[in-house]
């Protein structure tokens, strides 16, 4: 899995990934979405929690998608979690 492109629309941070994947992070609001392809049954999204520029938490599934954590990291935020 690698990040194939990024760009930003308004507040969203898009991240598209060379497995269909695409995580939008909205770090005005510490949100972030997930899909895969145009398989609306994979959306899912959430928010996650800073300590200064470290994530040190999340919400919105049990378990963060590889793909979510390698965009928070291309954000420059470091993972505590």
């Amino acid at each position: 899995m690698s990040i194939t492109s990024r760009n930003i629309e308004g507040a969203i941070h898009n991240t598209y990934f060379d497995n269909d994947v695409w995580v939008g992070i909205t770090p005005s609001e510490q949100t972030w979405e997930y899909q895969k392809g145009d398989d609306e049954d994979t959306y899912t999204s959430g928010g996650y929690v800073l300590d200064g520029c470290t994530v040190i938490d999340y919400d919105g599934c049990f378990e963060l998608p590889k793909e979510v954590m390698l965009a928070l990291s291309e954000e420059n935020y470091d993972l505590d979690l």
